[in-house]
């Protein structure tokens, strides 16, 4: 049987995409199928559908991109009915991991991943090559016997992050490398944890030289991490700074010839309370950045313990203070339009963005989009009023404030009302 996996690429995409690829690679199943990538799938379903048995098509899926896929996973509905058990169309990502059910009856899609992918579309593909029936695939979600019924598979448990390399060496993908996967924090708003769970784990520091040293003999010194807490390598619990594990990390990285090693910065940020003098003293002696990604959210107490942060406005304080001790800018996220947010709320954070950028912080703002497996998921999307808008353009003016929190505002409402209108 000839095969095909088809997978959507674009930019957006191409980091989750290249850890897919990754362990793909590592299985046996790559060398008995082919395999590419493309932005115009319909451009290769047309040129290649007669030529294969079998063509897997597969989209990484947030929601926030559901307004610029929505015409194409129409078309693929068209292609569906044209060429029938011929195409398979799969999605995965934190949409479909959130809206399993949405993903197969309304965007049109034969299989929605639900949870981490890499060990998941290897059995899919084992499943396709065997002839076996997919409802055997752990960790998948898929139609029914009946008339709009989903039925999700068991999930699976969670994937050994060293048996799969952190970059796509056949399609020469490398993005930021995974150190730290899943999140123990229970942020109301955030997809992390409900996709990789609430139990934290780390790739050794053995694996992550021996890569570094890979990255670099393929012409890339500046080595970027990412985790969903930059500071919290090696942490047991992923709740509190394991300083001397960072230590060994960012020693043994460093000692790499002709490398610039990135750390708490884009990808990733740092929660405010792993920013401590042990963990500065650490990090100020290896990484080349000079920003800090804080994520504060809020200055609002009464909101951060709603959300679900587990820090206070305070801790942020202290974070910015330490930073720039050491000659970190910090640059410090807040979301407006939270749920459940007040006027005083909203003063707040006011009152916490002029206080921190009169330090010398750079604060980014950014609006809350109400995310599918997400406590806060039917909360309504963020917005504005128009008199903080009107500080926040002041602010943005003096170049106090960053972000595109305006687009979001704009880009929540759009994608709510899409995303709910289609379930």
């Amino acid at each position: 049987m000839k095969i095909l996996a088809l997978f959507k690429y674009n930019k957006i995409n191409a980091n989750s995409l290249a850890y897919i690829l990754a362990a793909l690679e590592s299985s046996d199943v790559f060398y008995r199928i082919d395999v590419e990538l493309t932005e115009d799938v319909f451009g290769h379903l047309d040129k290649r559908s007669s030529y294969y048995d079998k063509i897997i098509v597969l989209y990484s899926v947030m929601t926030t991109q559901l307004q610029n896929y929505l015409k194409e996973f129409k078309r693929l509905k068209d292609y569906k009915r044209i060429l029938k058990d011929k195409l398979l169309l799969v999605a995965g990502g934190p949409h479909p991991t959130g809206d399993p059910r949405g993903t197969i009856l309304k965007l049109g899609f034969d299989v929605a991943v639900v949870g981490e992918g890499e060990e998941t579309l290897i059995d899919i593909l084992e499943a396709v090559l065997r002839d076996k029936p997919l409802i055997c695939v752990e960790g998948i979600a898929l139609r029914g016997s009946r008339e709009k019924e989903v039925v999700i598979t068991r999930r699976r448990k969670l994937v050994d992050l060293e048996k799969y390399p952190p970059c796509s060496r056949k399609y020469g993908l490398f993005p930021p490398i995974e150190i730290m996967r899943g999140c123990p924090y229970a942020c109301k708003y955030c997809q992390t944890p409900r996709i990789f769970s609430f139990t934290v784990r780390y790739r050794s520091v053995d694996y992550v030289k021996k890569w570094v040293k890979y990255y670099v003999q393929q012409g890339r010194r500046t080595i970027r991490f990412i985790a969903p807490n930059g500071f919290a390598y090696g942490s047991k619990t992923g709740k509190q700074p394991n300083p001397e594990k960072l230590r060994l990390l960012l020693k043994e990285v460093k000692s790499i010839p002709r490398t610039r090693v990135h750390l708490g910065n884009f990808p990733s940020e740092v929660r405010p309370e792993f920013v401590t003098r042990k963990v500065l003293d650490i990090v100020a002696k290896y990484v080349v950045n000079k920003t800090l990604a804080i994520g504060a959210q809020s200055g609002s107490n009464r909101v951060l313990r709603d959300i679900g942060r587990q820090h206070t406005i305070e801790d942020v304080y202290d974070a910015v203070d330490l930073a720039l001790e050491y000659g970190f800018t910090p640059c410090v996220d807040f979301i407006f339009g939270l749920p459940g947010e007040t006027e005083e709320d909203l003063e707040l954070t006011l009152k916490a963005i002029k206080e921190l950028s009169s330090k010398g912080a750079v604060i980014r703002g950014h609006t809350f989009i109400p995310l599918p497996g997400t406590p806060f998921e039917n909360a309504p999307p963020g917005k504005i009023p128009e008199h903080v808008k009107k500080e926040l353009k002041e602010l943005k003016e003096k170049s106090v404030l960053r972000g595109e929190w305006k687009k979001q505002e704009e880009l929540a409402l759009t994608v709510t009302r899409l995303w709910r209108s289609l379930f």
